[in-house]
């Protein structure tokens, strides 16, 4: 087993390099598209490819596999830990105080889009394998780091990849909070949209990502002969974790109802105030709740018109122990009496994983003996490739993180805002962690351990 200091020193020698690493893949705008020459866009191949430079640099197998995903290895062994981690971004949005592709430092913090979700922690992974090659580990099964590039707009790339290498034996995904996360909610995406209704209102806009909490609405109507332009400003953030956000959308509803409006408009902004007053479906009447997940979500994160109507789009997460019928089917009774109808939905089940798995406690292992800490493995409402492959978990690297040195906006900072931030105390911790799991699971696969 490696000496504590030989790591500690080891990574303080490389900080300067791990963050231009992160630095490299943080300035490529990385948002996952379809249609053009790549299958997720030429930005998200230049990442891929920008990845997998740094791997083989770094002495590590690499393999680029269709243009949609890569895989950097340690080992040669037939039995496999897969590793994932994902190049694609959500979109910037608007209201940044920092360049959103710059990765500027600010004292422990790099702000950009991607250094929370995911480019930051994996580099952080990719540093480990490194650190690990470099000591000569022997690795007795293939530690594979597999970066997927389309895990924010629906994550087929992780389903695609397992028809095209098998899937690892067991998995972790480094795009979460530490510890272990061993389960995560249904994830509900709902389209709904009026007839025909604009009256006044000549077009209304907000949000940029259905998983983002708007930070920004827009709408134009005509008033006394003129038209009149309304903006409204929320506070963003990831739509999973409503606590502390401000939908756009719900105040732009209430500066409309000041206006006067046709009846069916009227009744929309109704309907848009009632649903996006608070992040738990309460205004849908789909509130719920369970002692293993806690409390269902709900996030209005797009708004458009089309054609005189309006078109929403609703990300749900619901409990482990509830199902996705019957929230849509709550959802399309009060769609109806605000004037709207479901035209599309997509269910994406919750998984849950026994705490008490070999797997998992060995990374739980990992987690307490680096930190000291004694939290318990947890049920989150965001969404990672764990819910997409077999025998996986979410493991990292968040961590709490005092962001106050940085005096931003409030709302900024998290993961799916604005001006996105990342500790780098909090990355070089996960490095250690990560060694530590990897080594440990290197013995455990080869029943070296009592697990």
């Amino acid at each position: 087993m490696r000496v504590k200091n030989t790591l500690d020193e080891w990574i303080a020698l490389h900080e300067q390099e791990f963050i231009q690493d992160i630095t490299a893949l943080v300035e490529i705008p990385s948002v996952s598209v379809k249609g053009g020459s790549t299958p997720c866009g030429e930005e998200c191949f230049r990442a891929l490819e920008k990845m997998l430079e740094l791997g083989k640099n770094y002495g590590l197998e690499t393999e680029m596999i269709g243009g949609r995903c890569g895989r950097i290895s340690l080992g040669e062994a037939e039995r496999e830990i897969g590793i994932w981690n994902h190049l694609d971004i959500v979109p910037a949005g608007e209201g940044w105080t920092y360049p959103p592709f710059a990765c500027q430092r600010q004292g422990d913090f790099l702000i950009g889009r991607g250094t929370q979700d995911n480019k930051g922690p994996a580099v952080a992974v990719l540093y480990a394998l490194r650190y690990l090659k470099e000591q000569g580990m022997p690795a007795k099964v293939r530690f594979s780091q597999i970066l997927g590039c389309e895990e924010e707009c629906g994550m087929e790339d992780a389903g695609w990849y397992v028809t095209q290498r098998r899937a690892p034996d067991w998995s972790f995904v480094a795009d979460c909070g530490f510890p272990v996360c061993c389960g995560e909610k249904g994830i509900c995406r709902i389209a709904l949209r009026t007839e025909k209704i604009m009256e006044r209102i000549k077009d209304i806009s907000g949000g940029t990502a259905v998983n983002s909490v708007p930070a920004h609405a827009a709408a134009v109507l005509e008033h006394d002969g003129e038209l009149v332009s309304i903006e409204a400003e929320g506070i963003s953030g990831h739509a999973a974790f409503p606590e502390g956000t401000e939908n756009a959308v719900k105040l732009l509803a209430e500066q409309l109802m000041t206006y006067p409006l046709g009846e069916k408009e009227y009744k929309m902004a109704e309907f848009l105030g009632k649903i996006c007053t608070d992040g738990y479906g309460i205004g849908l009447g789909i509130a719920c709740e369970d002692s293993l997940s806690g409390r269902l979500t709900c996030n209005c994160g797009l708004i458009r018109s089309r054609e005189g109507a309006v078109i929403l789009q609703l990300d749900i997460r619901y409990p482990v122990t509830f199902s996705g019928a019957q929230i849509i089917e709550k959802v399309r009774t009060a769609a109806v009496e605000g004037g709207f109808r479901i035209t599309e939905t997509e269910d994406d089940p919750p998984f849950y994983l026994e705490p008490g798995l070999s797997f998992i406690q060995i990374l739980m292992e990992a987690y307490q003996e680096e930190t000291k800490e004694r939290k318990l493995p947890y049920v989150m409402g965001g969404g990672t490739y764990a819910r997409r492959i077999p025998h996986a978990v979410a493991f990292g690297p968040g961590m709490s993180a005092d962001m106050r040195e940085l005096k931003l906006p409030a709302g900024h900072g998290g993961c799916h805002s604005a001006d996105e931030a990342q500790s780098i105390a909090n990355l070089q911790k996960a490095i250690r962690i990560y060694v530590q799991a990897i080594e440990k699971l290197n013995l455990w696969m080869t029943g070296e351990t009592n697990k």
